[in-house]
């Protein structure tokens, strides 16, 4: 049971930052696959702009909250049974 539980929790946050990660690259304009290294700097630029942005870390802060919520949820359930 303790396995089944840690494994929705890694698969809960896993999927958190994952979500957020491809959210930033959207923003920021930015191609996972980039072949010319010139640009990087100007493209990390932009992420670290997206970094420092209220738009961006409020839809984080939601979703950490939920994350958070199912975790507890989680470790009530594992600890009533």
């Amino acid at each position: 049971m303790g396995a089944v539980i840690q494994l929705l929790l890694i698969g809960v946050w896993g999927a958190a930052v994952g979500l957020h990660v491809r959210r930033l690259y959207r923003l920021a304009v930015v191609p996972v696959a980039s072949e010319r290294s010139h640009f990087v700097r100007n493209k990390a630029r932009r992420m670290w702009w997206w970094l420092g942005r209220d738009e961006f870390w409020d839809a984080l802060r939601r979703d950490t909250l939920r994350c958070l919520e199912v975790t507890l949820m989680l470790l009530l359930i594992s600890l009533s049974t």
